[in-house]
């Protein structure tokens, strides 16, 4: 494949280089180091894969994706080296711009560092060069949903929801995203959320989603299923839902936090009062726990796999029979509000509050 690798920063160019060339089906373009020239060399080599910093002169990296996927548009894949930081949250803005894929930038360690990053690095490079890819328009960040040409009513049957949750991995977060900001704020129901994400990224990734409206957090253990809050699992544990409550375990599986681990706990304590939703990722994580909800009588929704970036995780549900609704992004998105319309708020905690 053809890598085009843009990055200003000569030494992690360097230690980048020194892993890529190694690989026999890996074909490295020149090193470019602006945003406007990563731009300019796309649309020249037309590589299979982009690996991207954010931070560039000349163009930041979120516009250089932007600019890429309107004009030609391929898998993208961002090497950040941001965590917890304020300002412009550059990772997950990129995302939305239209990148596949996050990179956690390597940073000083042993030899064992050294190969989990290789080994991530060469893992993702070759699996996200075949990510599906869609061209986009440069368009204002506020734009409204567009809703679909299937009446609402047929979505969501009239059916009410105590609870919404969401299971995803690779291409999701934009997707997240969106979906949120098509959910009416306060929504009747708590939403919670298990995506896989590198660690240390999931408050910028909650402060980030926080620009829906919604007020949206970290959940750390023992808050209260509240309705107008979203609930982001930490990546290193997994999200359940026990008693009303929220705890967090130690992850039991390679996929973390794990998404069958929290379908399966909303299916055994809300039942047919839950909504779960389940997008795009690599692998079958949360097919199992969709399934769960499903026979629990609860409504469980599928990514379609046209829309999806990896049709893995959705996919695998759809080979099991757990999704009751297959649908588009933008039929999600009506169907949030016709679940928001017709679901009563959830009975709130006895605290009042969600911090237990």
């Amino acid at each position: 494949m053809k890598l085009l690798l843009v990055e200003d920063s000569r030494s992690v160019a360097a230690f980048l280089e020194q892993i890529l060339r190694r690989e026999p089906d890996i074909e490295l373009l020149p090193q470019v180091t602006d945003g406007r020239d990563a731009v300019a060399a796309v649309r020249r080599w037309n590589p299979q894969l982009v690996l991207m910093d954010l931070v560039l002169p000349g163009m930041d990296g979120v516009d250089a994706i932007a600019e890429i996927m309107a004009t030609a548009p391929c898998p993208i894949v961002v090497l950040s080296g941001q965590l917890d930081t304020p300002g412009r949250d550059r990772t997950f803005e990129s995302l939305r711009a239209g990148a596949v894929d996050v990179l956690a930038k390597p940073t000083a360690g042993g030899l064992d560092a050294v190969k989990e990053f290789r080994e991530r690095l060469l893992r993702t490079v070759r699996v996200m060069a075949h990510a599906r890819v869609v061209g986009r328009r440069r368009t204002p960040p506020n734009m409204p949903v567009v809703q679909v040409a299937r009446p609402v009513t047929t979505l969501s049957e009239g059916k009410s929801c105590a609870l919404l949750a969401i299971g995803g991995s690779t291409g999701a977060p934009p997707l997240v995203y969106e979906l949120l900001r098509a959910l009416p704020s306060p929504a009747p129901f708590p939403v919670l959320v298990a995506q896989h994400i590198i660690r240390g990224f999931e408050p910028s990734f909650a402060r980030w989603l926080g620009g829906t409206g919604h007020r949206t957090v970290v959940a750390m253990g023992g808050e209260w299923l509240e309705p107008g809050a979203v609930f982001v699992s930490p990546a290193d544990r997994d999200l359940v839902v026990r008693g009303g409550r929220l705890q967090t375990q130690p992850a039991r599986g390679v996929s973390v936090p794990s998404v069958d681990v929290l379908f399966e706990s909303v299916a055994g304590f809300h039942g047919a009062r839950a909504v779960g939703l389940l997008l795009t990722g690599m692998g079958e994580d949360g097919a199992r726990g969709l399934l769960a909800m499903r026979r629990a009588g609860a409504l469980t929704v599928v990514q379609d796999g046209a829309s999806c970036v990896v049709d893995g995780m959705p996919g695998a549900a759809r080979a099991m029979g757990a999704a009751s609704q297959i649908l588009t992004p933008s039929e999600m998105s009506a169907l949030l509000i016709s679940l928001a319309r017709s679901s009563a708020p959830f009975p709130p905690s006895p605290s009042g509050r969600g911090s237990g």
